[in-house]
Parts: C-alpha cells; structure tokens; sequence
C-alpha cells in the first residue's frame, strides 16, 4: 500500500498544525498592518509640533536658493520647492509653481535673504572666530565711549580757547580752573594713538572686510575712520614739520574744526546697542529718505524761485517810487530788494512760520492786492506741499522700520513670549490642584468654560470640541504639561499654512499607501488561500478514503 505521505496526502495532525500555523501568520499580519495604521495616525498628531521646524527649514531653503542661484547651478528646475524632510519621516515632494508666482515670491525674497544671510554669516562668525567678531561688532561699543571722552576733551578746550579769547578782550580777569594746555596736547595724542590703533587692528584682523563686506557692501564707517586718522596724523605730526616758525596755532584750529566730524563714528553703536534701536531707525530712515527728500526740495526750490521773481520785480516800482515813504520803501528793499534777498524772504515763509511778520508789512504798506498772491503760496506750498513731504517722510520711516531685520526679529521674539506667557497663565488657572499637569478632566472643564473661549478667540483660537484636543496634547500618559500645553497650543494658532497642508498632504499619502499595501496582502490571501484549503480538503478526503478502506478491510 502506497504511503499517504508520498502520494501528497496530509494527515489529520497535519491538518491542525497546518491551521494553527494560519491562523497565526494571520494574526501576525494583521497586528503588524494594526501597529503601521496607529503609528500612521498617531504620527499624524506627534508630528504637529515639529510643523514650525520644518516651515523653517522649508523659508531656509527656499531663500537660500534664491540667494545663490543653486537651482541654476545644480540643474533643479526653477518652477520646483526644494524637498524638506521633518526627521527622516516627513517628506513634501516638490510641487510645481506657475512662473507668474515665481516671479512674484523672488520680490519679496531679498530683504528675507539679506536678513537671514547677515544672521548664518554673524552666528558662523562668532562660533569659528570669536576674535574676529569681536572686532568687527564687539569693539565699536569701546571705540563709542572713547570717542565719546574725546568730545569731552575737544569742548574743554574749546572752553580754554574762549576763556583766552575772554582775557585778551578784557571781559574777564579770572584765572582758567580747568586742565593746562599741555594736558590738552598730551590728551589729543593718546586719543590719536587709540584711533591709529584701532584701524590698524581692523585692517589686520578684517583684512578685505575691511573696506568690503559680503553681506553690507562697502564699510563707508572704516574708510571714514582711515581718512580721518590721516587727517590727525597730519595735524600732530606733518603740521608741526611744515609750519616751524610759522603761525602754528591759526591752521591748528582749522584742522581742529574738521575734527569734530569724528563723532560721526557714535552712529556705529546704533547696530549692536539695543538702548539705540529708535535713533538707529531714525538715522537710517535719513539715508532712506534721501532721495525724497532731494526731490522734494527741488520741487519747493522751484516753486520760491518763481514766486520771489514775481515778487522782486513788482515791487521794484513801490522802491522806485520816491512818493512813497523812505522807510517802506527801505524795508521793501531789505526784504524783496534782488532776486536773493527775495529767495531767502521765500525761505524764510516757507520753513520757518514767520510768513506773517514777512507778509503784512507788504499789505500794509504797499497794496492790499499784494495778500491774493500771498494767501496762494501760503495755502498751496506752505500748507499742502509741506504736508506731502511730511506724509512723504513718515511713510518712509514706516517703511524703514518695518523692513529693519533686527526690528523684525525683536517684535516677533516679544509677540511669541507675551502670547506663551499668556498661555502659561491659563495653564495655572486650569491646574486647580496645582501639581504642574493637566487630567483629562481639569483640560475639559476649564476649556469649556465661556470666558476660556472668548478669551482663546482673542488668541485667534477656536475649539469647539475639547476632548480630541487633549489627545492630540497628551504625549501617552494621560497628564499635559505645562510645555505640551503652551507648545501645542502654539501650534493650531491661527489658519493652516501651505507648509502645514503640504505636510499633511504627504502623511495621508503614506498612510494610503500603507493601507494599498494592506489590501494587496489581502487580496494575495484571498487568491492563495481557496486552493489550499481545496488542497487540503482533498487530502483530507483522500486519507479519509484510505482509512475506510483500511477499516474495512
């Protein structure tokens, strides 16, 4: 009789293993398709918190690109954003961009580029050359104060000269109380000495940066300081040798004078001292303005030129006029009397608000008539054109603020830390028993609270449901911290970004592919397993047959 194991036939032992091996692999694969979905899911809440990272990383990127050109040089398509990855699990595949949005975003990307660059190239600074940075942001603060001490000197002195000045026209008798001339001249070399110092320093240490910086352009501040360290070396050294025997101390003063634009380098303070910030934006809002303001002046020049012409030359007849009263007609002439003087009369009522005390001496003492030409320019150029340069001026002040990187960063730093000490106030009210973590209850009662609400929508924040929110806080362990309270809350502030749906997007896109991979296994299974159950009931039946036979027999 032949073997029922060598005619493919399974016996009944075989059979329940065969079960249980099935039934085990099954469940298996089902724990594991479970284990991937819920770890899909819950990735969709954990990964909530890292959104801002990679929106950052995703700014970074992009004005990295666009600042040098990398998609030009690496071959990547121009219409593409560049792929961010959020812990080697989040992936945004590139997406295309029409060009019109393209050309739209670069518009706005130097001033983000500028700032972020100067911030890479200042934080690389400082980790791989402490000293370096020290001297090209550092030292300024220093030279601020020595310079500061130096005006002192310079006005001490200017006092030493007056008070001389004082006794050779005999107004006073009194002896100087203050420092001797000899102090003055050792003091002017010790500051010269300092001054030599520091730009030869610079110049060692900086090097190119020196005169040109990647970032800033041309550093006008270090050539204004060399040129004005030639100019004292001239004074105290090259002077002295050129004039010998001459009247040292007339050219002396002269160059004494040019001197005093050396406060000038105070200005440099402004962009590392915070105390500074107001008067820095208000120093760079003057350079900003430079052009309105030229043109505006043209345009106010224009308009006093004609207008004094006009006046000049008809009050030429009343000065003229030898029936007219000698001091009028003497007061007409200091004031309208050329072409010059009528400028600056113009001047005069135009930016300084004495128009009346210029402008009724002429209604009174020549012609009333003289008031219709007068109330226009006054109307027009003094009132409204005056007004337009000044709104002109205060938008451009607005302008500089807003775009100043450093204000940008200082009003985004104090808006995040007033809106997390605010959340960590109501975090407090919520903890009633004030062990530092929130229960699922406490998280429920206090947020459903109408004042809680009102006041979460004067955060821009709406729940309308609180118990999935605390799942989405809670880490596992069914407590909320004070961290993963402020932290999450910070979050689902405000409306979704294009960074935050982009993310979301690729999480459904891996969880549906996880779930087509689960329906292929499925699918598989559902092939495979009618034919071997229909093996194995053959062979079930076959071994069944043979042991009837062997039964009957």
């Amino acid at each position: 009789m032949p073997s029922k194991y060598s005619s493919g036939k399974v016996s009944e032992v075989q059979w329940t293993e065969f079960q249980s091996w099935m039934q085990t692999q099954l469940n298996q694969k089902f724990r594991e398709q479970e284990a991937k979905i819920k770890e899909a899911f819950d990735g969709l809440n954990n990964r909530s918190w890292q959104l801002g990272d990679a929106r950052a990383r995703a700014i970074s990127e992009m004005s990295a690109r666009h600042s040098m050109g990398a998609d030009t040089e690496l071959g990547i398509s121009s219409t593409s954003l560049p792929t961010v990855r959020l812990d080697d699990s989040i992936e945004v595949v590139a997406q295309p961009v029409s060009p019109h949005s393209e050309h739209s975003d670069m518009k706005h990307t130097p001033h983000v580029t500028r700032i972020l660059g100067k911030e890479v190239v200042r934080e690389k600074l400082k980790a791989n050359q402490p000293f370096k940075a020290f001297v090209k942001k550092g030292l300024d603060f220093y030279m601020a104060l020595v310079v500061l001490a130096n005006l002192a000197c310079i006005i001490a002195m200017t006092e030493w000269t007056v008070h001389q000045t004082d006794l050779a026209l005999g107004l006073t008798d009194a002896e100087w109380a203050g420092a001797s001339l000899e102090t003055f001249e050792l003091l002017e070399y010790v500051f010269f000495g300092i001054y030599l110092l520091d730009v030869l320093l610079r110049m060692v240490t900086l090097r190119r940066e020196w005169y040109f910086d990647q970032m800033e352009g041309i550093m006008y501040l270090n050539i204004f300081d060399g040129v004005l360290v030639l100019i004292n070396l001239f004074e105290l050294v090259a002077l002295p040798a050129m004039l010998l025997g001459g009247d040292q101390q007339q050219h002396a003063t002269t160059i004494r004078v040019i001197k005093l634009v050396r406060i000038v380098r105070t200005l440099r303070i402004f962009k590392t001292v915070s105390l500074f910030r107001q008067l820095r934006i208000l120093v760079g809002t003057c350079f900003a303005s430079i052009g309105a303001l030229f043109w505006s002046m043209i345009l106010l020049i224009v308009l006093q030129i004609g207008f004094a012409l006009a006046i000049c030359q008809a009050l030429q007849l009343f000065i003229l006029d030898t029936q007219a009263d000698f001091e009028a007609r003497m007061e007409m002439h200091s004031y309208y009397g050329s072409f010059a003087k009528a400028l600056y009369t113009m001047f005069e009522i135009t930016f300084s608000g004495s128009w009346p005390v210029r402008v009724r001496p002429v209604i009174e003492k020549v012609d009333a008539w003289y008031s219709v030409p007068f109330l226009a320019y006054v109307t027009f150029v003094v009132f409204a054109v005056i007004k337009i340069v000044t709104a002109l001026f205060l938008k451009e002040t607005l302008t500089s603020a807003a775009n100043d990187a450093d204000m940008v960063m200082e009003d985004a730093r104090r808006t995040a830390q007033a809106y997390h000490y605010k959340l960590q106030e109501l975090f407090h009210l919520a903890d009633d028993d004030g062990d530092g973590n929130l229960s699922r209850e406490e998280f429920v009662e206090t947020m459903s609270l109408p004042s809680v609400q009102h006041y979460l929508r004067t955060l821009d924040m709406s729940i309308q449901d609180c118990r999935p929110l605390f799942d989405i806080l809670d880490d596992g362990d069914g407590l909320i911290t004070i961290a993963e309270f402020v932290k999450g809350l910070s979050q689902i502030k405000g409306q979704a970004r294009a960074v935050d749906i982009v993310i979301l997007q690729r999480e459904n896109a891996k969880l549906l592919a996880e779930c087509h991979h689960i329906r292929k296994d499925i699918d598989r299974i559902q092939r495979t397993l009618p034919r071997m159950l229909r093996s194995v009931a053959s062979g079930l039946s076959a071994a069944s047959g043979e042991s009837e036979t062997v039964f009957t027999a």
